[in-house]
């Protein structure tokens, strides 16, 4: 029998070990009725009984109290034992107090996982860095070379600056970088982290290293946030009630992130590996947070939050402590509760910097350059987040197909099930394993895809593209003898079944070839936007057409992280040695051996 099935008598000591990772909130609802509202990491409290929130406001002020004493935690007449009782073990129950002291911890042993990791990690000895050492560091990466006028087509914008060092000598991404398999082991200072809230004393720790570069370097930092702000919002006018539109905030983030990253990756004079300014640096650092949590309300699988949602910075510190966004799986968010909220209310208000003035640093001359680059790369992601998509729509007809039949172990339609069924699991993984989510997603995206475009000099209302018409299918016959010739190869690898074993083989092609009419469509238009950065960047465009191979790219690189993405042509590749190459022109289909 648990602790927490044995009756709880007053005379008992309980322990709230969480108390400090709480986080309240007031809510009226559309009733006109008062709540608390109490969030212990992934875990929430409702109180909706009025005389009931008095008890939840002293439960937090208690790290260990006398069970019988929380009778008196009301504002009139005491509340009666039996009443308590039951509420106490509802919260022992769900492991938020507990009948047994909190033991101390040390940083040796929270930390000793991470660290024997990261001591046995394959890191490189010397820097990798894309500009002008894409093909081979790409190769190094994942096999195939890829030309550096692509790489915001394969790389979201917003990573593109991870692996750089700056004149401090640190990653960009710091902990964060992506591909990991470009982050060096660098000294850094890492402990507990000490403020209340969602991340108090999480299991992962929090960069001391970044947090003091961060410090040194703050007012400028937050004199450039004002600085890229003001660009902005030109072209971005605030509501009328002078709060932002969500989508809008998560542009501005997109713009300050392409700062840095348009300062290393232009052809011209670029800023060299290891000479970045640790100003932006920072500045990027503490950015990508409000990208983080803009993205993730404007695409929350339960329904997104709608692009001219008004936000003000409020509401982006409830939201990143209430959904646990300043935690993540190789450290937590090191910033002060005052640092994040005067960075805030820097980039959301526009609060002046205090002190004295500083000048303005060489790069803001930059900034109208750099906003033009994160509106293109966000273009380009939502492309990418919506080529995906697409794949996922795929693997779910396939996936269903194959569960149609059954097959011996080890035969074609076996080994196809076996493969699509492990890279299910990383679809429903990402959310995206049915319609519905799928639709928000796209829709999202379509809204982001649309406001970047707006927001780019010179823009004309005539000029705009629907991103529903990047995955539009030409339905020409490259489409229709691709759909042929994958049945024909298809079959022949299964020795030509009949039956419904055939009719489940040619419903796999047939949606593959759908697939790759949508893909077709969309690598014109990801090569039109990503000629449109290689001229910004006054680059050279490449030779040859993109291919869907570039854009495998993507998910290969995401190979080893929790958010990996299966490629579906690997699928066929892999079980039935059939090789597919995709351009916008051509669709050609083969043997492997061939």
């Amino acid at each position: 029998m648990s602790q927490e099935s044995v009756p709880v008598e007053p005379h008992e000591t309980l322990y709230m070990p969480m108390r400090r990772r709480s986080v309240r909130e007031y809510v009226t609802t559309p009733e006109g009725n008062r709540e608390l509202h109490i969030f212990f990491g992934v875990k929430e409290i409702t109180l909706d009984e009025p005389d009931l929130l008095s008890f939840g406001e002293a439960l937090l002020e208690h790290d260990q109290f006398m069970a019988g004493s929380a009778t008196a935690w009301s504002v009139g007449e005491p509340y009666p034992w039996e009443r308590v009782r039951e509420l106490l073990e509802a919260l022992l129950a769900e492991d938020i107090l507990s009948r047994e002291a909190p033991k101390p911890s040390s940083e040796v042993q929270t930390f000793r996982k991470l660290l024997e990791a990261e001591a046995t990690r394959a890191a490189p000895s010397e820097p990798l860095w894309w500009n002008p050492d894409c093909p081979r560091v790409m190769e190094r990466l994942v096999g195939q070379p890829l030309e550096l006028g692509f790489l915001e087509t394969v790389l979201p914008a917003h990573r593109l600056a991870h692996p750089a060092l700056d004149a401090e000598g640190r990653h960009v991404g710091e902990m964060s970088v992506f591909p990991d398999a470009m982050r060096m082991n660098l000294p850094t200072e890492r402990r507990a982290c000490p403020y209340p809230g969602s991340r108090y004393r999480e299991e992962v720790p929090m960069n001391l290293t970044a947090l003091k570069s961060m410090t040194r370097h703050w007012k400028p930092v937050l004199r450039a946030v004002l600085a890229v702000r003001e660009e902005f919002l030109r072209h971005h006018p605030l509501l009328p009630d002078g709060r932002w539109r969500l989508g809008d905030l998560h542009a501005l983030s997109y713009a300050v992130l392409a700062l840095p990253s348009l300062l290393l990756m232009r052809a011209n004079a670029p800023v060299s590996n290891g000479m970045l300014d640790p100003v932006l640096s920072s500045l990027f650092r503490v950015t990508d947070g409000v990208r983080m949590v803009t993205s993730y309300l404007l695409l929350l699988l339960e329904g997104p939050v709608t692009y001219d949602t008004p936000t003000t910075a409020a509401e982006l510190l409830r939201v990143t402590e209430q959904a646990n966004l300043y935690l993540s799986s190789r450290g937590v968010c090191a910033g002060p509760p005052h640092m994040v909220e005067e960075f805030f209310a820097t980039l959301l208000e526009g609060k002046p910097v205090t002190g004295a003035p500083i000048p303005p640093a060489e790069w803001e001359a930059e900034i109208p350059a750099a906003m033009e680059y994160g509106l293109l790369g966000l273009q380009l992601y939502s492309l990418q987040s919506t080529h995906w998509s697409h794949m996922c729509r795929a693997y779910e007809v396939i996936h269903t197909a194959l569960l149609e039949v059954a097959d011996e172990p080890g035969g074609v339609l076996g080994r196809l099930r076996a493969h699509v069924e492990r890279d299910w699991q990383l679809v429903l993984l990402s959310g995206l394993h049915h319609a519905a989510p799928r639709a928000w997603t796209e829709a999202a995206f379509s809204e982001l895809y649309a406001r970047a475009q707006r927001g780019m000099r010179g823009f004309r209302e005539d000029a705009l593209h629907h991103l529903r018409d990047a995955f539009t299918p030409e339905g020409d016959a490259v489409d229709g003898n691709a759909r042929l010739r994958l049945r024909e190869l298809i079959r022949s690898r299964a020795g030509a079944p009949s039956g419904v074993r055939g009719d489940v083989l040619d419903a796999v092609a047939d949606a593959v070839a759908e697939f790759l009419a949508l893909e077709r469509s969309a690598l014109r238009v990801l090569e039109g936007t990503q000629r449109q950065i290689n001229a910004l960047l006054q680059r050279p465009h490449p030779a040859r057409k993109l291919s869907g191979a570039d854009l495998s790219l993507g998910h290969r690189l995401r190979i080893g992280t929790i958010r990996m993405r299966p490629y579906l042509l690997d699928v066929l590749r892999e079980e039935l040695g059939i090789t597919v190459e995709n351009t916008e022109d051509a669709t050609r289909c083969g043997h492997a051996s061939s």
